[in-house]
């Protein structure tokens, strides 16, 4: 019989898990294994998901000239920018914690 999980912990796995999702994107946009438009329209998705509980990740969504719930101009300009944001973000962001007991 499974115990009862309370909505604190599973909120904080979902939040985990969430941003767990996000860093493997961002890491594949960074080595150049993920486009950087399609990459960044799925962190934006796993953010939206997230109900915008995954605060750390904001700072991708409000990049100068970049509006990810309008139209997006793909360039080369736009690319670096998505691939020097992912690296930021990975290095300002460089271990995620694990969901314990709550």
């Amino acid at each position: 019989m499974k115990g009862v999980i309370s909505r604190r912990r599973r909120s904080t796995e979902g939040r985990l898990g969430s941003l767990e999702k996000a860093r493997l994107v961002l890491g594949a946009i960074a080595d150049g294994s993920r486009d950087p438009y399609e990459g960044y329209r799925e962190v934006y998705g796993i953010y939206l998901d997230s109900s915008g509980a995954v605060e750390e990740l904001k700072p991708l969504f409000r990049l100068p000239d970049i509006y990810p719930d309008g139209p997006i101009h793909v360039d080369d300009e736009f690319r670096r920018t998505i691939i020097a944001a992912a690296v930021d973000w990975l290095q300002n962001n460089p271990g995620l914690p694990t969901a314990g007991p709550v």
